[in-house]
């Protein structure tokens, strides 16, 4: 087969204006890397969190990702950027562009593998999960809270020992439990 001489490449996504879908961009930073261009980090939030006043953050030349300085607290707008411009200015990766998006297959397991995660031990109860639990995972997954929801449901239906939903106690919608590890004998 041969190519026409006016065929048009796809376009390359400038990870300078990029924003992974589902979410919110609201903080770009790049790091200096010599006379070459540095990778950029993100300050984002996910759509459906955008008056939570929950971010996270994350670089596009390696594998750092931050959505809470500790298990429990999660990261502000300014705490958030102030993490970002840290990794920034210390950070030494080469611009590697927008990252691949996953396949569907592959986002799904990324979603379980998030939920794993969270699976608490034998001794403690069941873990309620928020949409905001996969916060730093959102520039790998590039999923919305769609997707997120819909692989949910598929693993409480073929896993029901380890992800089960029940209705919202508000009345509408349903929530998803992760269940604890069954006790070692």
């Amino acid at each position: 087969m041969a190519l026409s001489l006016f065929t048009r490449r796809p376009a390359v996504q400038d990870p300078t204006t990029w924003t992974p879908p589902g979410t919110i961009v609201v903080q770009r930073y790049r790091n200096i890397v010599g006379p070459a261009e540095g990778a950029i980090v993100l300050v984002y939030t996910a759509d459906s969190d955008r008056r939570s006043g929950y971010f996270a953050t994350a670089c596009l030349g390696c594998t750092y990702r931050a959505a809470s300085s500790d298990r429990l607290s999660r990261l502000t707008e300014k705490a958030a950027a102030h993490l970002a411009n840290a990794h920034a200015a210390s950070c030494r990766a080469m611009n590697c562009g927008v990252p691949a998006a996953p396949d569907d297959t592959e986002a799904a397991q990324m979603v379980r593998s998030r939920l794993w995660g969270l699976r608490p031990d034998c001794t403690t109860s069941l873990h309620y999960v928020h949409l905001t639990d996969f916060r730093a995972d959102r520039v790998d997954l590039q999923r919305d809270d769609d997707f997120i929801k819909h692989a949910m449901v598929q693993l409480t239906q073929s896993e029901p020992h380890f992800l089960t939903s029940q209705p919202n106690s508000s009345g509408t919608g349903i929530r998803f439990l992760v269940q604890p590890h069954p006790p070692r004998n």
